[in-house]
């Protein structure tokens, strides 16, 4: 025993699995795999029996039938949203923006914002993703804090909105946002040993002025943090097709807002000539495939996704919000991003399933300047990852075969059984670690959002007659 301890290395953390999906330079698949992990970091990786001869782990999980990523990456996401799902559900957009989400952000409390965050994470963690990108709201300290507290990976952003816009929302002077946006970077950037960054919002051009976007530029700049924003590009009438550009692509060019370090969300549609644009300064785009395909955007039937990535841009995925997308899943939404663009150009070769786990790893993981630490498992890189139950029929037969496309096509986040972030497990066994934080939020949901419908005035519709058991059990036994 003495001569084992003296040939070993002790670390926190020995994960073994049926099969590992690395995501390092060489794509490298390993069947019966391990993952040795000290502190927040990987320090090994290989084999399960060479891993297992050099290092011991103070703790260790066996899932021989589990398959090991990295932790899934959706990098566009407003936590806060999490309270009103279900009150959008077919509905216009503009109804639904105006009436009901921004005056439901508008309204909302700082500790309603951060029940509604910590409810995300948990959904998101449940699923298998382990950071994402906040798409900006009115309460960043809310969505930070909870983030803390679950223990999710995030880039915290505060709105930015000086003028009126289409939907109505609160709006205040340049300086003022700056200000809120500072403050929000300072408080987050590099809390919880790194957890979490700060980020910058340009959140809509109609409602961002030209003076409010140059500040942004330039205080993210001198911070090298990344942007985020909403590029909603539509086709022109038929009578101003010939020459078209959109608009806010060469006003951002103008601005000098585009570049590496900014991430678009949705890009309905650009010509090919600001395609290259994209391409040509490096600009990522956010597509969130679940909240088109449910709010009817055409995103993905009429938009340009395939073209992007033809172009060479770096195209993420994003679930853009519980209330918008109806779920956070970002298994499902990989399976959409690839199927429903294959259904909309009639390519069944267009986008197949490893690029878009690509997208939702190392594509989301460089939009928020992250790659550096996650969206892949190499050594030196943070512990964030998966591992998912693959025991189940759907991965029958000959498992691990094929493993990316079993998990993109036949599998959903629901099979994600062990989640660690940071080298801290947060889900183990399709359980939540801290289970007392759970049930308090879960609690506080219900409440939270009883209020705020309340306030609204508004409630989800049922379509179809209720009985309520539960009263006429009630009435029985008085």
């Amino acid at each position: 025993m003495q001569q084992h301890a003296n040939t070993t290395q002790e670390v926190d953390l020995l994960i073994s699995a049926g099969c590992i999906i690395t995501m390092n330079a060489e794509r490298q698949i390993i069947l019966d795999g391990a993952v040795a992990v000290n502190g927040s970091d990987i320090v090994a990786i290989g084999d399960a029996q060479s891993i297992r001869a050099r290092y011991r782990g103070r703790k260790t999980i066996e899932a021989p039938r589990g398959l090991l990523t990295p932790g899934l990456v959706d990098v566009h996401n407003h936590p806060i949203d999490h309270l009103i799902k279900g009150l959008v559900d077919d509905l216009p957009q503009l109804q639904r923006l105006k009436e009901r989400v921004i005056p439901f952000e508008d309204g909302l409390t700082e500790q309603e914002a951060y029940v509604a965050s910590a409810a995300t994470y948990f959904e998101m963690i449940r699923h298998g993703t382990t950071s994402f990108m906040d798409a900006a709201g009115p309460h960043p300290a809310a969505v930070g804090n909870a983030a803390l507290r679950v223990g999710m990976r995030g880039i915290i952003s505060c709105k930015m909105a000086d003028l009126p816009g289409p939907f109505g929302g609160v709006a205040a002077d340049p300086q003022h946002m700056i200000a809120l946006a500072d403050k929000t970077f300072d408080q987050f950037n590099g809390a919880g040993n790194g957890l979490l960054r700060g980020g910058y919002d340009i959140d809509f051009s109609p409602i961002v002025s030209d003076a409010l976007a140059q500040l942004v530029r330039d205080h993210a700049h001198e911070r090298n943090a990344p942007i985020t924003g909403h590029l909603i590009g539509r086709r022109p009438a038929p009578g101003d097709a010939a020459g078209y550009r959109n608009p806010d692509v060469k006003r951002y060019a103008d601005l000098g807002l585009l570049g590496p370090r900014t991430t678009l969300a949705h890009i309905g549609w650009i010509p090919a000539e600001d395609v290259e644009v994209f391409a040509q300064t490096g600009t990522n785009v956010a597509h969130c495939p679940s909240a088109s395909l449910l709010g009817g955007n055409g995103w993905v039937t009429h938009g340009v996704i395939p073209d992007l990535l033809a172009a060479g841009v770096n195209v993420a995925l994003g679930t853009d919000a519980a209330i918008i997308s109806r779920f956070l899943d970002m298994v499902r939404v990989m399976h959409l991003a690839s199927t429903a663009h294959k259904d909309a150009r009639l390519d069944p070769m267009l986008m197949p399933a490893y690029q878009v786990f690509e997208m939702a790893t190392l594509g989301s993981a460089k939009a928020m300047g992250w790659s550096d630490r996650i969206g892949s498992l190499e050594v030196g890189k943070a512990a964030d990852l998966v591992i998912f139950d693959a025991s189940g029929p759907q991965w029958m037969p000959n498992r691990f075969s094929n493993p990316v496309p079993d998990l993109v096509y036949g599998s959903s986040g629901s099979d994600a059984q062990t989640v660690v972030i940071n080298g801290v497990i947060v889900m183990e066994d399709k359980k939540f670690t801290d289970s007392a934080l759970y049930q308090e939020i879960e609690a506080a949901v219900d409440i939270a959002a009883a209020d705020v419908l309340g306030r609204l005035g508004i409630y989800p519709k049922v379509h179809w007659p209720v009985t309520d058991g539960r009263a006429d059990s009630d009435a029985a036994k008085q």
